[in-house]
This record gives C-alpha cells, sequence and structure tokens, in this order.
C-alpha cells in the first residue's frame, strides 16, 4: 500500500492554494464543500475565484480569501492558525517545485496537481453520499482505470444511501441501550440494513417505521458460527461466497507461513476482525470457544489434509466455503 487512506476534517481550518486558473477552482470548490477557510495566492484569479472573492457587485459574500500577488514563501508563516495544507496548481514546474520545497521544510502537506512526485499527499476520486463517502484511488497510476470504476459504483449505489447513513447514525444510541454487546449490536444493524423495506425505503419515516419494528423483533440469544474456509493457490481464484464470509466474521484463525500468501488472504477478511496465528492441533479447540460466545470464526486453511481433518471433526457446525 503505498498511500495511507485517510479522511482529513478540514471544516474551519486554514488552507492554502497557490495558483488562480481553472485547477484551482476545482480544488477551491472541494475544499470549500468540506468547510475548509480557504486563502487563494496568485497574481490573477479567474472569472469563478474572482465571484468568490466577492469581487463582483453581485451582494455575495466572499466565500475565499484571496493574496492578489505573486509566490513567497513568507506567506506560508504569516497566518496566525497555520495551513493545515497547502494545494499548488500553477502550471510553472520552477515555482510548483519550490512551493513543495518550502512546504516540506515546515512540515506542511503539499499537493502539487499532476506531478505526483511532489505529492505529500493525494486525492482520490470520491462518490458522495454525504454522511457517506467512497474513496477510490489508485496511487496515480490509473486515472482512466478509477474513473470506470467510478462510474460503475454510482450506478450500483442507490441515492437515499445519504439518508440511511444519516439515520443509522441517528439511532446509534439507541441501539447501545438495547443492545449490550458489539456483536449483538453488529448482528442488530445486519439485520435492519439487509431487511427489504430499508432496501426499499424512500424517506426516514419509513426507516423510522422499520428500524422501530426490528428493534420491538426479539433476537434471541446470539449464535456464532465456524466458517472453514480452504485457500485457493492465489487470491484471484477466490469464491464469492468465502469472501463474503470472511467479511463477515468477528474472528481470523489461520496457520502463520513464511510467505506472503496467507497476509494476502488476510487482507480481504473484515477490516476490524481479531486476527489471530494459531498452530494447527488447536484450530478446533479455539474456534468452537469463540462460537459457543457468540462470535462467528473463520478458519483458513491452505492444507488440503487439514481441511479435510477439521471438515470432519467440525462437521455440522461449520460452514464450508
Amino acid at each position: 500500500m503505498q498511500y495511507l487512506p485517510i479522511f482529513m476534517d478540514v471544516n474551519d481550518k486554514n488552507v492554502l492554494v497557490v495558483g488562480g486558473g481553472e485547477v484551482a477552482s476545482r480544488k477551491v470548490d472541494l475544499l470549500l464543500s468540506a468547510g475548509a477557510k480557504v486563502t487563494v495566492l496568485s497574481p490573477r484569479l479567474n472569472d469563478t475565484l474572482e465571484r468568490y472573492c466577492g469581487h463582483e457587485s453581485n451582494g455575495n459574500d466572499a466565500k475565499i480569501t484571496a493574496i492578489i500577488d505573486g509566490y513567497n514563501s513568507n506567506y506560508l508563516d504569516d497566518v496566525a492558525d497555520s495551513y493545515v495544507m497547502v494545494w499548488v496548481t500553477t502550471d510553472n514546474t520552477a515555482l510548483n517545485k519550490q512551493v513543495w520545497q518550502d512546504c516540506c521544510e515546515r512540515n506542511l502537506l503539499v499537493n502539487v496537481a499532476d506531478q505526483q512526485e511532489l505529492c505529500e499527499f493525494i486525492t482520490p476520486s470520491i462518490i458522495d453520499r454525504s454522511p457517506l463517502q467512497i474513496a477510490i484511488s489508485s496511487g496515480g497510476t490509473a486515472p482512466v482505470l478509477i474513473r470506470y470504476l467510478r462510474e460503475k459504483l454510482e450506478a450500483l449505489l442507490p441515492e437515499t444511501l445519504g439518508l440511511l447513513g444519516a439515520f443509522s447514525g441517528d439511532q446509534r444510541d439507541r441501539v447501545k441501550q438495547q443492545f449490550n454487546s458489539v456483536t449483538e449490536r453488529r448482528r442488530f444493524w445486519e439485520r435492519f440494513f439487509s431487511s427489504k423495506a430499508v432496501s426499499l425505503t424512500t424517506d426516514k419515516a419509513q426507516l423510522q417505521q422499520e428500524f422501530d419494528l426490528q428493534l420491538a423483533t426479539p433476537q434471541g440469544d446470539v449464535e456464532g458460527d465456524i466458517y472453514l474456509i480452504e485457500l485457493p493457490d492465489e487470491t484471484d481464484l477466490l469464491r464469492l461466497r468465502a469472501l463474503r464470509l470472511m467479511q463477515q466474521a468477528d474472528v481470523i484463525l489461520y496457520v502463520e507461513d513464511n510467505n506472503d500468501s496467507m497476509a494476502e488472504f488476510i487482507e480481504l477478511c473484515r477490516r476490524d476482525a481479531e486476527r489471530y496465528p494459531t498452530l494447527s492441533a488447536d484450530f478446533a479447540k479455539q474456534a468452537k470457544t469463540r462460537q459457543q460466545q457468540g462470535e462467528r470464526v473463520c478458519l483458513l486453511i491452505n492444507d488440503n489434509a487439514q481441511f479435510a481433518t477439521l471438515r470432519e471433526s467440525l462437521n455440522a457446525m461449520s460452514v464450508v466455503a
């Protein structure tokens, strides 16, 4: 993984954009949508940025602060609350490199448009279903592929996803009060999100009705499961059913090996699942113990003989993928 994917809170924080053209306008729009306090430094501004400054007699308040001047490193130091990041959008390669160097000396995050080697961070392609956001990146290596994937995902994701995300956030405290354990809460949310009524809902009232119904329906004791998965030679050969179970598991048990093959499969498991390298002889015992605690346990097996043995010993208690 070349870049660490993070979501950064820039609301009400100072951000500097060096440049005043079309590329700068696009960056400014993105930053304003996230609530940043944007300063644009450039000798000239395009029409869009002029409007954002309130320079036109249209009665609009200024959305940004403009410094109509050429670049000088002193501008990086003049803000009472220092900039959290700097975006460089000029078409002057030498100037871009100078700004990058000055920012690095001040430990400022800097992004130079279209010059990946001068970027301390990069921006992904974004699918916005606020408050839900999906970010996709190829690390700058395949922008056309990323645009293609984004179009595919945009078509698959319903427009009501943002409504569902906001509603879920509003109901978190009620779910915490209703269920004592994290496992019980997770199972409730999975049941709620997968219900047909939620998939067809178009407004908050319908969501509330289904939520109240699900919350009033007894869950019973939370039962654990064991998922026994025989791994193929390559991750590309992993069956979809196996991948789905790996994404649902609370606990991942595996035998640690000396190559990267197991690590690649573990990376496909649910991000917040517990991961434990385990001796082969302890597989069944540990799996049954965690299952009895109401957890979904995934056993990753890359040995045919061991898979056959575990399949026999766990029999009906396991799901073999």
